[in-house]
């Protein structure tokens, strides 16, 4: 409690000349070392990076502070710092410190030093992400020195790990591409590719731009195609479909040794990203800092800043992203739900109407805002977006299930149920047996007291399909309370309640089994219980009026309760 407030007394203070917010800094090194980290777990690297810097003033020889700081330059892209502190790592710590080795690697590596900078490489232990990323390095280092066959028997070597597989199949493609090997580079390309169920976007682009270049655009087109068919929505790959339409080649997907390190980085940040968007923070900065260009690189980065919360930074990496036409659709995409997250609603509302006028062909920009809409519970807005991107949808396919799902729940929440059915009932038949549209239709029909065997049958399926789902299991505690079975629903509803404790809704129904039951202080304690957790206030005076008056007998049997 001291030390947290000691942190908000000494948060911030303001510039008095460019009036921008800078930290406080303490005098004390554990105070600041305490306020760096917080700051750090805080999403505010700049922050920590003063808070540390102002500590090390303090210790300067802090191994532990010196890491933190290079990696946090790092992050926000400072690589230079970084390379400094690097070096003073190295000579002052006895251990391999991993990030300082690798930076003053990729410091050679772009000034195209691929000898000296193997020797860093070298010096990083074998073990974690280095089994990945090592092997990767180590090739295009080789491949630099244009020992292709040394390179090539790296990336050969055998390892059940099919992940890994894949990633050096990758790069022994774009080695063999890069050394004018293409029939080599052809054979790899398939070969990984058939290692994935379904290519990523990555792999597709890579392999996609390798037909283009040697002359067989058809076979690029098919490979495009095969992505599309999965991702219909992308349009990230709009660029290439214009350059096999107007006959134009790509460049290289690599120039050179340097543009394939910063491949293997991307490509290992790319591979830990839904685990660990801190790391791949670090690993797409790098790759960016050896190709300035890499465009996808940079979007990487701006996904993972995301997933950091760090929403302002990522906004101003899809501005620069979103100078490329290949990217910069997603880009205005993503930046729109970024504004939305910092609460600038209207802003990102204005950014998704323009998109949609731009491009009358496109559906997302549209179905985006009405999700937006939807979640500020602007229902009559969400639907009129939702009707608009129904109106270009040339033929209905599977893929088009959630935008009819999503419409449903609006009309059903501006109180039109016939037209909420309907919408619910055709994303069923483009998507059946879906578990959250058969938990939302089969409840809406429960809480209208209609089809209630056929709800409970939907339901239960939405349950097998996803048994730790609390609204699921709630659904089906709250129709097995309709018809009658009371012991089952105290089982499902206490169940719910365990998965989802937080949602007033799932406790309020609790309420009213105990009610039924006899349970009267149990149901007067869920009803407080489901007021303290905000829920709906046309839903308020309702609990309000139980816990005065309690239930009828015939509850369960009424609508609306």
């Amino acid at each position: 409690m001291v030390i947290g407030l000691s942190l908000s007394f000494e948060a911030a203070a303001k510039d008095a000349t460019t009036g921008l917010e800078v930290p406080n800094l303490g005098k004390s090194l554990f105070g600041n070392y305490l306020a760096g980290r917080h700051a750090q777990f805080d999403a505010n690297p700049a922050f920590a990076i003063e808070y540390y810097r102002s500590a090390l003033k303090k210790s300067p020889g802090n191994v532990d502070l010196l890491r933190r700081l290079a990696a946090l330059y790092i992050s926000e892209g400072k690589i230079k710092p970084a390379i400094d502190l690097a070096q003073q790592l190295t000579k002052m710590s006895a251990d391999k410190n991993n990030i300082s080795w690798l930076v003053l690697a990729l410091a050679e590596i772009k000034a195209e030093k691929y000898a000296s900078a193997a020797e860093f490489i070298d010096r990083l232990p074998d073990a974690g992400l280095n089994t990945f990323s090592v092997p990767m390095i180590r090739a295009w280092l080789l491949a630099g020195q244009k020992k292709y066959d040394e390179a090539l028997k790296i990336l050969d070597k055998k390892t059940s790990n099919k992940g890994l597989q894949a990633l050096l199949g990758i790069h022994g493609a774009l080695i063999s591409e890069l050394a004018g090997r293409n029939e080599d580079a052809e054979k790899r390309f398939i070969k990984t590719a058939a290692l994935r169920k379904n290519a990523n976007l990555r792999l597709t682009m890579l392999f996609g731009n390798f037909y283009e270049r040697i002359g067989q655009p058809q076979k690029a087109k098919a490979i495009y195609d095969r992505y599309k068919t999965r991702r219909p929505s992308t349009s990230m790959l709009d660029s290439a479909y214009q350059r096999i339409k107007s006959g134009k080649k790509p460049k290289p997907n690599n120039s050179s040794a340097r543009d394939g390190v910063g491949e293997a980085l991307f490509s290992l940040g790319f591979a830990i990203q839904s685990q660990s968007p801190r790391q791949t923070v670090i690993f797409s900065q790098l790759a960016v800092y050896l190709r300035p260009s890499f465009t996808i690189a940079k979007l990487l980065l701006a996904e993972s800043l995301d997933g950091n919360e760090r929403l302002e930074d990522a906004i101003k990496i899809y501005l620069s992203v979103a100078k490329d036409p290949a990217y910069a659709w997603t880009a205005r995409l993503r930046i729109a739900s970024n504004l939305d997250r910092l609460e600038d609603t209207d802003d990102a509302i204005g950014e998704l109407k323009a998109m949609s006028k731009e491009n009358p062909t496109r559906i997302d920009a549209l179905v985006n805002m009405g999700n937006i809409l939807q979640r500020h519970k602007r229902y009559a807005e969400s639907n009129k977006a939702y009707e608009q991107a129904k109106l270009r949808i040339p033929k209905l396919k599977a893929q088009h299930w959630s935008i009819f799902y999503s419409n449903g729940i609006s009309y059903e929440r501006i109180k039109k149920w016939p037209q909420a059915e309907k919408e619910f009932l055709k994303a069923l038949d483009l998507r059946p047996n879906h578990p959250s549209v058969l938990n939302y239709l089969g409840y809406s029909w429960v809480e209208q007291g209609l089809h209630l065997d056929r709800a409970q049958k939907m339901i239960r399926s939405a349950v097998k399909q996803r048994p730790r789902d609390g609204y699921i299991i709630d659904s089906l505690g709250w129709v097995l309370y309709r018809l009658g079975d009371m012991k089952g629903a105290v089982k499902q509803l206490e169940r719910a309640v365990e998965l989802r404790p937080e949602d007033p809704t799932i406790n309020d129904h609790l309420g009213d089994i105990y009610w039924a039951i006899g349970r009267k202080t149990e149901a007067a304690f869920q009803w407080n219980r489901a007021l303290t957790l905000e829920p709906e206030k046309d839903v308020i005076p309702k609990i309000e009026l139980k816990l005065k008056e309690g239930l009828p007998k015939d509850a369960n049997k009424r609508k609306g309760i």
